[in-house]
């Protein structure tokens, strides 16, 4: 049974990929494809794509409401109805990056939704729609890439996701255009000037697609045997597979079917195949949907912690340091913090100071200096945790470059 997390992770995925994509083929391919033919016909088509958008980002809401409600219920450990009568959720959206990033979004897919009422406010679509598949480049293991190499994977992955949404996103509507041509004759020429604008949108995504691909790849993988020898890279190469049928199909479809329009039988079989694409397309979701609950090989840091089973434990790491912080006991109440501060080769960072920062959900915040223990830890004692929630905890550490700073959500239970 597919893990519920997984499945709404997918399925928010692919109601936002289909609701930008639309968006993008009414402003990039049908509306500039109607200015020499067929006005009548792309109004009536026109109402049918903004009810597949207001249908798709109605999905992607309920999507959404549902993986904050899980994600919440699996930061605290608590029963689903538990995190959401008691506060759980809302302390999730409002004092986590995943819960700020959800609240801008959920604002940009409102916005989407009232726009596009308006044909003159075209350009502000796109912008919201660009923001709204964009955005979930931070939630994702871009996000949570340290330096300038987090930096590049986050563009990278960003621009991976509006490409997927270029392309996949677009092929519902495309489909749509061909039913209605294979309907009426007089539609055949709107159909083949869409065809002709959608293979070039489709074929410049599918380069971004190829290049950005091997930007993450670099990000998150060791090297090619991680395909085969991790978890994350098994479900990679079958999501790879897939893509890589997607490609036979719609270069089938650009050399073979687009030349012999308007055949009846062409339309025929590119509609089918749109159709085709948009099921293997949906499979790459449900890839995509599981990766992002996986640990990537070039994330994986091994700790050198023994973590107490009633402790709250994170590790941090960015570009110049790691950090591993434990908090035990791990609830409300009287509790000491263990801090180990290290190098990327887990040998011990030489900070000459270190401070605790420890941000309540709500409002509050606890800064106190560490002691360095003879074993290299640094402990302080006797912190006072008032409530139950996601906390944020910060490590900061003078340098003679500057300050490093390591950050991090951390579940404080009752």
């Amino acid at each position: 049974m597919i893990d519920p997390l997984i499945l709404f992770r997918a399925l928010h995925l692919a109601a936002t990929v289909f609701a930008c994509g639309t968006v993008a083929f009414v402003v990039l391919v049908a509306e500039p494809a109607a200015q020499t033919d067929d006005h009548v016909f792309v109004d009536g088509l026109s109402r049918r794509l903004n009810a597949m958008t207001w249908g798709a980002l109605a999905m992607a809401a309920i999507a959404q409401a549902c993986w904050l409600i899980l994600l919440s219920a699996d930061i605290y450990g608590a029963p689903i109805l538990a995190v959401c009568l008691h506060g759980g959720v809302w302390t999730v959206l409002t004092d986590t990056r995943f819960g700020l990033i959800s609240a801008i979004r959920i604002g940009l897919a409102a916005v989407l939704a009232v726009l596009i009422h308006w044909p003159a406010t075209r350009l502000l679509q796109v912008f919201a729609a660009a923001g709204l598949i964009g955005l979930l480049a931070f939630v994702g293991h871009a996000g949570a890439t340290p330096g300038t190499a987090g930096g590049i994977h986050l563009g990278s992955d960003a621009i991976h996701l509006l490409a997927a949404a270029g392309w996949l996103g677009g092929l519902p509507a495309f489909a749509l255009v061909l039913a209605a041509a294979r309907a009426d004759p007089a539609r055949h020429g709107f159909a083949i000037a869409v065809t002709r604008r959608f293979s070039w949108l489709a074929a410049a995504c599918v380069g971004a697609l190829l290049a950005t691909g091997i930007v993450n790849a670099w990000n998150l993988l060791n090297g090619p045997r991680d395909l085969i020898a991790t978890d994350y890279g098994r479900l990679l190469l079958l999501k790879l597979g897939l893509f890589a049928a997607m490609l036979a199909i719609a270069a089938a479809n650009r050399f073979h079917l687009t030349p012999r329009l308007p055949a009846l039988g062409a339309l025929r079989a590119l509609q089918r195949n749109s159709l085709a694409e948009t099921g293997l397309g949906l499979g790459v979701l449900l890839f995509v949907g599981a990766l992002g609950t996986l640990s990537p090989s070039g994330h994986a840091h091994p700790t050198n912690a023994e973590v107490p089973p009633n402790a709250a434990f994170v590790h941090i790491h960015t570009g110049e340091a790691m950090a591993e912080v434990t908090i035990e006991p791990g609830h409300t109440g009287e509790a000491n913090a263990h801090i180990r501060v290290l190098r990327e080769d887990f040998s011990e960072y030489p900070a000459k100071s270190v401070e605790l920062t420890l941000d309540a959900p709500g409002g509050g915040r606890i800064s106190r200096a560490a002691a360095h223990l003879p074993d290299g830890t640094w402990i302080v004692n006797a912190i006072a945790l008032a409530k139950p929630g996601v906390w944020t905890v910060r490590v900061v550490i003078p340098t003679v470059k500057g300050t490093v700073v390591l950050d991090s959500p951390i579940a404080i239970d009752k």
